[in-house]
């Protein structure tokens, strides 16, 4: 294998990635803040893009079509919050989840019976000619996936470091009882980190529409996103990006390497192996409790 492929592997495992960090970011944002678990985000993945289909039936250009998605998905999690979770927020983590596992059937039984089993697809912001540099070729698509993924990361940890409801979040993350103490309203804080992963979620539905298609089977991505999650530690948004890009680089060079047969099982072995020596994850912390 020589540097060239190596260099050309790294960026298709990068490009792919992406999508796999964006999910793992949805996944963490809910978890970080009400400490639920969302098996259900594959299928808010799928909504988006589908959203995307219809806002480009509509005739909007894709700036539009972009904030379309970005908003639609929002206000979709807070009516998900509002309506579903925060009732059952207190009952056992076992409901919970079996609850966002409902949720993610009802949302992929909706669109199986709008818009059938057929695939669709939708064009990217750019042409489909790939750049040539250095020797390498570059998707267009692929490129704009990273940039993406890229600015709502920075957006997120700004978030975080430098607003209020950011910084409340935070509090909440780490006691919500206390937070509720000092004044924050919780159930605003659940509510918006509901609407800011449904939104990532949605984007992600978006931007992978034009490299598979839109199907409802997109929802499968979450399996490489919890991965991403899981390895970066899972409540740590740093760590679900660069969980999510691991991914998608050893999944990408694993195709090379032992064939596309076995690529999708090497992630999850090199999981097993990394949980064994650090269960908390590449970035997470170990928990330390008094006894």
């Amino acid at each position: 294998m020589n540097v060239s492929l190596i260099l050309q592997l790294a960026i298709a495992g990068v490009s792919v990635g992406s999508i796999y960090a964006l999910v793992a970011l949805a996944i963490v944002l809910p978890f970080k803040a009400s400490g639920v678990l969302n098996f259900g985000q594959g299928e808010i993945v799928t909504l988006g893009a589908y959203a995307a289909l219809v806002l480009t039936q509509l005739g909007l250009p894709y700036p539009l079509l972009v904030a379309g998605v970005v908003v639609l998905g929002g206000i979709g999690g807070i009516v998900i919050e509002r309506l579903l979770i925060r009732p059952i927020v207190k009952a056992p983590e076992f409901t919970l989840v079996i609850a966002t596992f409902a949720i993610g059937l009802l949302i992929k039984g909706i669109i199986s019976l709008r818009f059938g089993d057929s695939p669709n697809t939708i064009d990217g912001p750019f042409r489909s000619d790939p750049l040539v540099a250095w020797g390498l070729r570059f998707n267009p698509t692929s490129l704009w996936i990273f940039a993406c993924t890229a600015l709502v990361t920075v957006l997120v940890i700004a978030f975080f470091r430098h607003t209020r409801l950011g910084k409340a979040m935070r509090a909440v993350s780490i006691d919500a009882d206390a937070a509720r103490l000092m004044g924050i309203r919780v159930e605003k804080v659940y509510r918006w980190s509901w609407a800011m992963s449904t939104a990532i979620g949605a984007l992600a539905g978006l931007l992978v529409a034009p490299l598979i298609g839109i199907n409802p089977e997109i929802g499968q991505l979450i399996l490489r996103g919890l991965l991403g999650a899981v390895l970066g530690g899972f409540t740590s948004i740093p760590g679900a990006i660069v969980g999510g890009l691991t991914v998608g680089l050893i999944e990408t060079y694993s195709g090379v390497l032992v064939g596309s047969t076995f690529k999708n099982l090497v992630p999850f072995l090199l999981l097993m192996t990394l949980l064994v020596f650090r269960p908390q994850g590449l970035f997470g912390l170990a928990e330390i409790k008094r006894v």
